[in-house]
């Protein structure tokens, strides 16, 4: 029963839409009718700049953190982890905005990470923001960072216990 409502529990924080309540609240305009359509961080960031953008990651971010870290603490690793995911699908498809296009879950899966795996999320950030500073595009950075959490993954899992 606990396992169950923690994952439901992540999937309406998930489904908080902050990158379209911000901008409606302080610019009275609906974000998803500039650049990408999407509500996320990075569409934000190109339309509002960052004044507006920052909340909105920050605030993605917590809402994959939260239920996964409620998930490790009550109950196991892998509600943490189902919760995370919940709230990714939140972000992806939210409650509510009647399920139709939400973010791209960069800053969500990075909050889950951080729940779950603090040491490889701290890795990911630095290698995100060098990629970021690098190539001046975070669409680069969050795929380059994909791929070095797969690999830390799976050196974690070949390490022995």
């Amino acid at each position: 029963m606990t396992f169950a409502a923690i994952v439901v529990g992540g999937y309406l924080l998930g489904s908080c839409p902050w990158g379209y309540w911000l901008p409606r609240i302080f610019r009275g305009d609906d974000v998803r009718r500039s650049g990408s359509g999407s509500i996320g961080g990075s569409n934000v960031w190109r339309t509002y700049g960052p004044i507006l953008a920052v909340p909105v990651i920050l605030l993605d971010a917590l809402k994959g953190f939260v239920p996964a870290l409620v998930g490790v603490l009550v109950v196991s690793h892998l509600c943490g982890i189902a919760a995370g995911a919940a709230a990714m699908l939140g972000h992806a498809r939210p409650l509510y905005l009647r399920f139709q296009k939400g973010g791209k879950m960069v800053a969500t899966a990075g909050g889950v990470l951080g729940a779950v795996c603090p040491w490889v999320a701290i890795t990911a950030i630095g290698i995100w923001l060098a990629t970021v500073l690098l190539t001046r595009y975070a669409s680069v950075a969050s795929v380059v960072r994909a791929g070095t959490e797969s690999r830390f993954r799976g050196l974690r899992r070949a390490t022995p216990v």
